[in-house]
């Protein structure tokens, strides 16, 4: 009798000798966006085989492989793709959103300079698999020397047959263009990067319709983020089972995570999903340079959470941090020092979502850009009153799933979390006009 091999353990730690970066692993070397430089690296081979499968197979890989869309949501990514009506005889559309716009998120445009062909290549392949002939990359507006990156990309990819009539002699046609934004953060929410791609006012839509059913000039049309789409080209490459091997049960594969914040070496770094805060921070990022005491996990719109041992030593992966209070969103992880006030440190967060509002619905117009920017104002220059800060939580039960998208909530977490933790800062504002933590100078203007 036979006795089966026990399955490998999954890898959880950058550390594990198994593990090798592969979003990230041609980033900084030269001439590393050149179709040559890609092409001498075994690149578009995956979209070969995505076309040796068929595009139902390609699906089902992405399925297996359990990749979570990386732009914030999480979201299955092979059953998003699925959602696309694939035999209805209608143009349809991919979009990438390379709108990187959130406070603490940075990686994506590493992505873009520097292997522009790792994601054109995903998107190819991601075309090819929803029967979509049509594909748009919306970069956010201040990326410039990175849109620059992607239209020579395009054009050596088209020059070189990988895009246009008939891909690679496989029958498949695929249409690439870059729309470049005017810096607007509200472009992040899918409807509203469609809106202004159609040129019209980048105001969310009403959901539903959803974008596979009528999305881009009213087609089905996918958007995913620029690093799940180089995902699918690794996962083309290597197959379900390696990206499956990676990561936890739920949380499966690698992840670009960013750090910022007073830290030896702030970054990106591309490691496994159930990575622990505590790895990320000191074995890659070099540790803190000042007391530190709250962390925003995965971009802004995230709630805090405290500098605790039992933080440090929480995976970073969509259960264990939802499980901790907060989200993974973006990766985007920020350290907030001791010594800094927490409510300016929020309200340099409010005044941010205040001022990218669009406008559209009430509780966003007037309560945030409005009335919350103008209560943290108060507060942040020593006008506070008691009874401020009950009243800031009376307003964002309000304000809170009220909106017409999730800007306003975004806006919360940071508010409603720092509150939370940090309730005593927020009443010796309200009460004595004094923040506790007084302006000082800081690590990073030190010799």
């Amino acid at each position: 009798m036979t006795v089966a091999e026990p399955a490998p353990k999954p890898i959880t730690s950058a550390k594990d000798p198994r593990f090798a970066p592969t979003l990230y692993a041609y980033v900084g070397q030269d001439q590393s966006w050149t179709l040559d430089f890609y092409r001498r690296a075994g690149g578009y081979e995956a979209v070969k085989s995505a076309f040796a499968m068929g595009p139902d197979a390609v699906i089902d890989e992405v399925k297996k492989s359990g990749l979570r869309g990386r732009g914030g949501a999480g979201f299955a990514t092979g059953l998003k793709w699925s959602f696309m009506p694939l035999k209805d005889g209608r143009q349809h559309y991919i979009v990438c959103n390379a709108d990187e716009s959130e406070p603490g998120s940075f990686k994506d445009r590493y992505l873009l300079s520097e292997d522009p062909h790792q994601l054109i290549e995903g998107m190819l392949i991601a075309a090819y698999a929803m029967r979509a002939s049509v594909g748009y990359i919306y970069i956010r507006g201040e990326y410039v020397h990175a849109a620059e990156r992607i239209w020579a990309a395009i054009h050596e990819a088209r020059a070189a047959g990988l895009l246009g009539q008939n891909v690679l002699g496989s029958g498949f046609d695929f249409q690439l263009y870059l729309h470049r934004g005017a810096g607007a953060y509200i472009c992040g929410e899918e409807t509203a990067l469609m809106n202004s791609l159609e040129g019209l006012r980048a105001n969310p839509r009403l959901k539903p319709p959803f974008p596979a059913a009528a999305g881009l000039y009213g087609l089905p049309t996918t958007i995913n983020n620029v690093e799940t789409f180089c995902a699918a080209t690794q996962i083309l490459k290597y197959g379900a089972d390696w990206h499956a091997g990676m990561g936890t049960e739920k949380s499966k594969g690698m992840k670009l995570f960013q750090i910022s914040g007073p830290v030896a070496r702030p970054g990106v770094y591309e490691l496994p999903l159930g990575t622990t805060f505590r790895e990320l921070i000191y074995d890659w990022a070099g540790g803190p340079l000042e007391e530190m005491k709250a962390i925003i996990p995965g971009g802004s719109s995230c709630p805090m959470l405290p500098w605790t041992d039992a933080i440090l030593d929480t995976p970073m992966d969509y259960e264990a941090i939802a499980a901790a209070g907060s989200m993974l969103g973006t990766g985007g992880v920020t350290l907030i020092p001791t010594a800094d006030c927490i409510v300016n440190a929020t309200w340099n967060l409010v005044r941010f979502y205040g001022h990218e509002s669009c406008g559209k619905c009430t509780p966003c117009r007037e309560g945030i850009s409005g009335w919350m920017t103008r209560m943290y104002q108060k507060l942040a220059t020593g006008r506070g009153q008691p009874g401020d800060v009950q009243l800031i939580l009376d307003m964002s039960d309000n304000i809170g799933g009220r909106s017409f998208c999730a800007l306003a909530d975004a806006c919360l977490g940071p508010v409603l979390s720092s509150i939370k933790l940090f309730r005593e800062e927020y009443d010796a504002l309200a009460t004595t006009g004094q923040a506790m933590y007084a302006p000082r100078k800081r690590w990073r203007d030190s010799e």
